[in-house]
């Protein structure tokens, strides 16, 4: 291949590198912090919609991208929006309650010590774990819109 037709496909190829990079590291976010089964289990009765938990895992499975793509990556993060603020506003005042390990209601505190120590664990991180997902779901955006104008 000559130079003059590598330097022909260099900008789409930043830019597919640049988009797969943040999907990356929003991979390893959401499925090492919010894709777990203990989380499912305390989120039960959250207003989530089952589309938004399937829209998120299917953007965050891309490892290549195919042209026309940009909007199911586009819808992925608009969904991880509704998400991020609905378990913000939900979930973060009553996380420690629902992890069992809240002073407030005795009868309902877990009695394993280690578990005790892990879920305290849990709760200490997790408003820092929700606040990267969200950080890095709106560089995702903001990525897609610089290449992908139509999409707003």
């Amino acid at each position: 291949m000559s130079e003059a037709a590598f330097d022909a496909f260099t900008p789409e190829y930043a830019r597919d590198g640049e988009i797969l990079k943040l999907i990356g590291e929003l991979r390893e976010v959401f499925e090492n912090h919010f894709d777990r089964t203990w989380f499912s289990l305390i989120i039960d009765d959250m207003p989530i919609d089952f589309r938004t938990v399937r829209d998120i895992r299917e953007l965050v499975s891309l490892t290549t991208l195919y042209p026309g793509e940009e909007w199911l990556i586009f819808q992925g993060v608009l969904e991880l929006e509704i998400f991020c603020s609905t378990v913000k506003r939900f979930l973060l005042p009553v996380l420690k309650e629902r992890l069992g390990i809240s002073w407030l209601f005795p009868q309902r505190r877990v009695r394993d010590t280690q578990q005790y120590i892990v879920r305290k664990f849990v709760a200490f991180t997790f408003p820092y774990n929700l606040e990267r997902l969200r950080r890095l779901s709106q560089k995702l955006k903001s990525c897609l819109l610089l290449h992908y104008p139509l999409l707003r």
